[in-house]
């Protein structure tokens, strides 16, 4: 298939222009005959990858399917034109937590709210067997409900398969431990190591870009990615209170959600999405009598 350009139609619906570029490909804004309007996904041409690229596309492709809920992008279409396979996904209207980050750090109960929508979404995808991997503000879209913001998930492009949809999928050979992926800024202590994943590797990403909504800055910080895997490894992050201050909101309970994400071990890491909402929950709780 030639490049994709405005205008040019792919499948039942026209390109009206680019959008970005996910972790597997490029992504496109395009409608249908009804005028309605979705984002597309295709794949970016493998190199030297002998279709690598293309099977995790597929996989992703495939798997988002398994999803539905409002915190997560949904999955709408999946097809093939011209040898090429292309994903529909809904079209949403936001800026990335990145882009808002860029303005500085957010007030205390605006991270919780954002922080708990993440939970939540993580949650569902968590309990259909998927594990994110590489949750980053990029890959977090804010879209603006008027007074409130609703947080969109989105890029499974490197999401692992566990349990039973790993094996209905075939996945072993794409989640082999050794295989260290993600981004090292918000990548898990045992992520940076190439060991096993599971589902608290997102909780610890979920930690770092809580500590970053409420500090401005995320713990660590290295442009070389190797020192940033071995910081993330095996060093401690700096306290929430020593940088903020002792501002009053870092009450113990929010002091206490971050330091429960930012734990090294898996095993002493909050277990669950729902155990750390609920100790969330505790911590927005404790700002009322600020």
């Amino acid at each position: 298939m030639p490049m994709i350009e405005p205008g040019m139609r792919i499948g039942r619906y026209r390109v009206i222009g680019a959008i970005g570029r996910g972790s597997m490909g490029g992504v496109f804004e395009v409608e249908d005959e009804a005028g309605q309007r979705f984002a597309l996904k295709s794949p970016v041409r493998d190199v030297n990858s002998g279709g690598e690229v293309t099977r995790r596309f597929a996989r992703e492709a495939n798997v988002l399917r398994l999803l539905d809920h409002p915190n997560l992008i949904a999955a709408l279409d999946v097809f093939v034109e011209a040898g090429q396979l292309f994903l529909v996904m809904e079209r949403v209207d936001g800026r990335t937590l990145g882009k808002r980050l860029a303005d500085g750090r957010l007030e205390p109960r605006q991270a919780l709210v954002i922080a708990r929508q993440l939970l939540e979404g993580v949650g569902h995808a968590h309990m259909q067997g998927l594990v994110h991997r590489d949750l980053k503000p990029e890959n977090i879209l804010l879209v603006s409900m008027g007074e409130w913001e609703r947080v969109k998930i989105i890029d499974f492009g490197i999401v692992k398969l566990v349990g039973d949809v790993a094996a209905a999928f075939g996945a072993n050979a794409l989640t082999n431990t050794g295989l260290v992926v993600g981004t090292p800024a918000y990548m898990a202590p045992e992520q940076a190591l190439g060991r096993l994943v599971d589902g608290r590797a997102d909780l610890y990403a979920i930690g770092i870009m809580l500590y970053e909504m409420l500090t401005g800055h995320p713990p660590f910080r290295d442009p070389d990615p190797i020192v940033m895997m071995r910081l993330q490894a095996k060093v401690a992050p700096p306290s929430l209170r020593e940088v903020m201050h002792d501002a009053a909101w870092c009450t113990p309970q929010l002091v206490a959600l971050v330091e429960g994400a930012l734990v090294k071990e898996p095993e002493d890491r909050f277990a669950s999405a729902a155990v750390m909402t609920a100790v969330l929950d505790d911590a927005f709780a404790s700002l009322d009598h600020v």
